[in-house]
C-alpha cells in the first residue's frame, strides 16, 4: 500500500471520526436531534467504505456494525437509551485504537470482539411494537401474473423514472379497526408517513377518496422507495387503530424492465447536457512537514531580501532601488499567502473537547454545560499543536476542582449543571484564550495550609495572600490541594506544566477567581511564531529585536527626567508612572560609550504586556522590519529577557527580547 494513501485514509478518518465524536455529544444532550443521528450514520458509512477499500478488516468490521446500530435509530425502529449512547462512545474509543495502530504501520492488538457483541445486543433486544401481518402473504408479488396491469400511462412514466433511480416497488395492503372513529384522517396519516419513505404512485381507491373517507376499512397503495420491506413495516406498526398491514415486493414484467433501460440510455442523448466526468480540483491536501519547510524558505528569503536592500542602500546602486522595492512587496505578500496557509481554526483542536468533557463529567458523576465561543478564529498550526495540552490541563482542572457536584451546588443555591465555557478572540496579532467556570473558585485556605506545610511561604506572607500569590503557588512544580489522587487530577502535574508551555510560546496565563462563583484562566498566545513584525534597536554594539505588537511608542527624554522610587528608576509618562530598564546593565552589555546622545537624552522604548507598562532605554532605534524568528539551543534558551533570534540583513544574529520575562 501506497504511503500517500495511506496517510489520506487516516487524515480524512480522523476528520470523520472528530465529527462523529462531536455529534454524539449532541445527541446525549437531544436524543430528538435527527441531524445528528443522521450525520453519525453518514460518517460511518463512508468511514466503512474506506477502510473496506484499504483493507482494513477489523475497522470494517466494527464500522459495520455501528452502521447497523445507526440505521435502526435513525429509521426508528429502535429507542435510543443512555446504554446504546455509551456503546456508541465506547465503539469510537475502539475505532481511534485501530486507527493508531494503522498510523504507527503495526500489527493490530486490539481486540473487537467484545464491542461487537455489546452492539449485537442491542441489535437482537426484542422490539416494543410488534407488527400485525397475514403470515400467508406471498413473498413477491408478480405484476405480469394479474390480467389488470394497475398503472395507466403516466403512472407508468413515473414509475420508470423512479426505478431507474434505484428505488423498489412495493404493493401495501392496510386494514383498519373496524372501530376506528375517523378513518379518513388515519388514512391522511399512514399516507404521509409512507410519503417520507419514497413516492406513491399509485393508490385504490385514489388518494382523493381517501382523504374524504370514500372507502371501506381496507386500502392499497403502490410505493416506490430505497427503504427495505421491514422499514416500511415498522413505520406502519407505529402508526395506531390499524388492524393489519401486508408489505410485498412487487416483480415488474420483462417488457418494462427493458423499456427503463432504454429510456435510460436515451435520456443521456439529445436535449440532456452530457456529464462532467472531470471535474476541476478545488482543494488538495499538503502534508504538514512540507507546510513547515515552505515556511522556512520563506523566512531565508526574506532576511535575504533584508541583506540585498541593504547593499543597494550602502552602495547606492540606483538601478536596482526600484527592483529591490518592487522584491520587496512581493515578498512580503507572498509571505502573507504562505502565513494563511499554515493557518487553522481554533475548533482544530477544541472540536475534540466536549467529549472529554462528557466523559470525565460522568466519571466524576456532574453535570454540566460546555461551551466554545469563537471557535473559528484562526491560528499558527505550530501554536495550536503546543497550547492543545496546557487547555486540556485546565479543562480538567475545572472539571475536578472546579466544578461541584449537584448536591453542592443545589445546597449553595446555584444551577444543578456546572458550566465551562472556553472563549477565544484576536487583538493586536495576540489571540486570547480563556478558561472559565462557575464552579467554587480556588480554595485560598487550603492553598495557604498547603503552602506553609512545603515551606512555601512564612505565616507572616499567609496572612496576606492575594489572587497573584495564590496563583504563583498553584502554578509551583509538584503544588496540589487534592487529597487524593485520581486519573483526572492529584499527581501535582499541571498548572506548572500550562505555565511553562504557555511562556515557553512567548506568552502568559492570567488568572482571577471568586471564592463560590468560579475561575478564569486567560491565555495570551502569539498569532505565530514564524515571522514577526519588530523594532530594531542598538544596545551599544548589539543589536536587538522587540516585538512590534508589544511596543506602545518611542520618545526620546532627558536624564533629569528620570526619576528614582525605591532605588527604581521610574520616569512619568502622560500622567502614568512608568517604570524604567537600562539594557545594557540588564542584559550585562559592557560598552565604551554613553546611552545618551550629544543633548544628553535617552532613547526610550515604552513597551507594554497586558496592563503594565515598562520603559527600555537604548542607544538608538534602527526601525521596522520583518525578521524570521528562529529558535534557540537548549542551552541558551532559558536566558532570562531572550525569547529567540533572528538573522539580519548584513548576516548577524541579533536576539530578540522576551518583554515578559523583563516585566
Amino acid at each position: 500500500m501506497q504511503n500517500s494513501y495511506r496517510e489520506l485514509f487516516l487524515s480524512e478518518s480522523q476528520e470523520y471520526l472528530a465529527n462523529i465524536s462531536k455529534c454524539l455529544v449532541r445527541l446525549e444532550k437531544d436524543p430528538s436531534d435527527q441531524s445528528a443521528i443522521n450525520e453519525i450514520f453518514r460518517g460511518m458509512h463512508t468511514l466503512k467504505g474506506m477502510s473496506a477499500t484499504m483493507g482494513f478488516e477489523k475497522l470494517t468490521q466494527l464500522a459495520h456494525q455501528m452502521e447497523d446500530l445507526l440505521d435502526e435509530l435513525r429509521n426508528r425502529r429502535k429507542q435510543l437509551t443512555s446504554a446504546i449512547i455509551d456503546t456508541l462512545f465506547a465503539a469510537v474509543d475502539v475505532v481511534e485504537q485501530l486507527l493508531d495502530e494503522i498510523k504507527e504501520n503495526k500489527s493490530s492488538t486490539t481486540d473487537i470482539i467484545p464491542i461487537i457483541e455489546t452492539i449485537q445486543r442491542h441489535l437482537s433486544e426484542k422490539e416494543v411494537i410488534s407488527l400485525k401481518e397475514n403470515q400467508t402473504q406471498p413473498q413477491t408479488i408478480n405484476i405480469q401474473e394479474k390480467q389488470d396491469f394497475p398503472f395507466n400511462s403516466e403512472e407508468v412514466s413515473r414509475l420508470k423514472t423512479f426505478l431507474s433511480q434505484g428505488n423498489f416497488l412495493f404493493h401495501i395492503f392496510v386494514h383498519l379497526n373496524k372501530d376506528c372513529v375517523m378513518k379518513e384522517a388515519r388514512a391522511f396519516l399512514i399516507v404521509t408517513a409512507l410519503k417520507r419513505l419514497g413516492e406513491i404512485i399509485k393508490a385504490i381507491p385514489s388518494i382523493e377518496d381517501l382523504k374524504e373517507g370514500k372507502f371501506d376499512l381496507s386500502f392499497e397503495l403502490f410505493l416506490v422507495s430505497k427503504e427495505e420491506q421491514r422499514v416500511i413495516r415498522q413505520e406502519m406498526a407505529n402508526i395506531s387503530e390499524i388492524e393489519g398491514v401486508r408489505v410485498t415486493p412487487v416483480s415488474l414484467p420483462k417488457e418494462m424492465v427493458s423499456q427503463q433501460q432504454e429510456v435510460s440510455q436515451k435520456t443521456s442523448v439529445g436535449a440532456q447536457p452530457s456529464p462532467v466526468y472531470v471535474k476541476k480540483i478545488q482543494s488538495m491536501r499538503i502534508p504538514v512537514e512540507r507546510l513547515d519547510k515552505i515556511m522556512n524558505l520563506m523566512g531565508e528569503l526574506a532576511i535575504a531580501k533584508i541583506r540585498l536592500a541593504q547593499i543597494v542602500q550602502t552602495y547606492k546602486i540606483e538601478p536596482l532601488e526600484e527592483v529591490v522595492f518592487l522584491l520587496d512587496r512581493l515578498i512580503s505578500t507572498l509571505q502573507d499567502e504562505v502565513m494563511q496557509t499554515r493557518l487553522l481554526p481554533v475548533a482544530y483542536i477544541l472540536d475534540a473537547f466536549p467529549r472529554v468533557v462528557r466523559d470525565l463529567a460522568h466519571k466524576q458523576n456532574k453535570d454540566i454545560d460546555f461551551s466554545i465561543v469563537g471557535g473559528d478564529i484562526e491560528l499558527d498550526r505550530v501554536v495550536l499543536d503546543e497550547i492543545s495540552d496546557p487547555l486540556l490541563h485546565l479543562v480538567r482542572n475545572a472539571i475536578d476542582h472546579g466544578i461541584e457536584d449537584p448536591q453542592t451546588r443545589k445546597k449553595a443555591g446555584k444551577n444543578p449543571r456546572g458550566r465551562i465555557v472556553i472563549t477565544v478572540s484576536r487583538q493586536k496579532g495576540q489571540i486570547f484564550i480563556e478558561i472559565s467556570d462557575d464552579g467554587k473558585g480556588i480554595d485560598f485556605k487550603a492553598v495557604r495550609k498547603k503552602a506553609l506545610e512545603k515551606g512555601l511561604i512564612t505565616e507572616e506572607e499567609a496572612k496576606e495572600l492575594d489572587e497573584k500569590k495564590v496563583f504563583d503557588l498553584i502554578t509551583l512544580p509538584g503544588f496540589s490541594t487534592s487529597e487524593k489522587v485520581t486519573d483526572i487530577s492529584g499527581r501535582g502535574v499541571g498548572l506548572d506544566v500550562v505555565k511553562s508551555k504557555i511562556e515557553s510560546l512567548g506568552g502568559r496565563v492570567d488568572f482571577e477567581t471568586k471564592p463560590g462563583q468560579g475561575s478564569r484562566f486567560i491565555l495570551t498566545l502569539p498569532l505565530t511564531l514564524a515571522i514577526i513584525k519588530a523594532m530594531l534597536v542598538n544596545v551599544h554594539h548589539e543589536v536587538y529585536a522587540i516585538p512590534l505588537m508589544n511596543i506602545r511608542e518611542t520618545i526620546k527624554v532627558h536624564k533629569r527626567e528620570l526619576k528614582y522610587v525605591q532605588n527604581f528608576e521610574v520616569m512619568k509618562v502622560r500622567e502614568e508612572v512608568v517604570p524604567i530598564i537600562r539594557l545594557d546593565r540588564t542584559l550585562g552589555i559592557v560598552g565604551s560609550s554613553t546611552m545618551e546622545d550629544e543633548e544628553g537624552r535617552l532613547s526610550l522604548v515604552i513597551v507594554e504586556y497586558g496592563k503594565k507598562a515598562l520603559g527600555l532605554v537604548v542607544s538608538s532605534v534602527i526601525g521596522e522590519q520583518d525578521i524570521a524568528v528562529k529558535p534557540l539551543g537548549s542551552w541558551v534558551k532559558r536566558t532570562k529577557g531572550v525569547a529567540g533570534a533572528t538573522i539580519l540583513g548584513d548576516g548577524r544574529v541579533a536576539l530578540i527580547l522576551d518583554i515578559m520575562s523583563l516585566m
